[in-house]
């Protein structure tokens, strides 16, 4: 290996700056996906362990306890992450961009407080913010979701994906409107944490298979 060779191995991690793109990609996917997988995961976890670290009702209602670092911390970074992604298109670009920062505000403005009952606007906001972050998620996988399934050889693996993308849009459009009536129909219920956690989990699912898919079809490499 000569002295040039050694250098580039030292100082890059990919052979190729489009490698090293992909990779990225990567990474901010898994991030994202990840981020949705654990969250619900971690809290209840926590819960059970920690005494002193009731289980709430809602995700967003971890916000009042010790658990509101590992909340807020995990909703921004997927926001983030969505932010610094860029899309297929410009127009993916633009609902990932606005969904990214609808994360944010839903993990720094508030849920309602759960020993201060009733609406404020700031709890409008949150509910608001929740419910079309996942609506623009939707609306990517619609409107962008299949542009690279096209590249793939085997026609019946392309209907799979479609169908595939059919079922996690529209969960990802009921599932946030039962769990806002869910939040507005009942006062305290397992149901509306178990809700949130099943919207996520199509998010996170969404992410997963888009992955695969891209591996699969290799359009990954067109992003860069």
């Amino acid at each position: 290996m000569s002295a040039q060779q050694r250098q580039s191995d030292l100082t890059t991690f990919c052979e190729a700056p489009a490698e090293y793109v992909v990779e990225t990609y990567f990474v901010l996917r898994m991030v994202i996906a990840g981020g949705a997988l654990a969250l619900p995961i971690a809290l209840l976890v926590w819960s059970a362990a920690d005494p002193e670290l009731a289980m709430m009702d809602s995700i967003s209602a971890f916000y009042y306890t010790p658990a509101r670092g590992l909340f807020g911390g995990t909703v921004v970074a997927i926001g983030v992450a969505l932010v610094a992604y860029r899309g297929y298109t410009r127009g993916e670009n633009a609902l990932l961009n606005a969904a990214g920062g609808l994360a944010i505000v839903v993990a720094l403005v508030p849920t309602e407080d759960p020993a201060l009952p009733g609406l404020n606007p700031v709890n409008v906001v949150h509910a608001v913010a929740a419910v079309a972050f996942f609506v623009l998620a939707a609306l990517s996988i619609v409107f962008y979701g299949h542009e690279t399934i096209s590249s793939l050889t085997d026609h019946g693996r392309q209907r799979r994906y479609r169908l595939t993308y059919r079922v996690l849009t529209i969960l990802l459009v009921v599932l946030p409107l039962l769990g806002l009536l869910i939040a507005w129909l009942l006062d305290s219920t397992a149901a509306l944490f178990a809700v949130e956690t099943a919207a996520l989990y199509a998010f996170a699912a969404f992410w997963l298979v888009k992955t695969y898919e891209l591996s699969r079809s290799h359009e990954q490499r067109r992003l860069v």
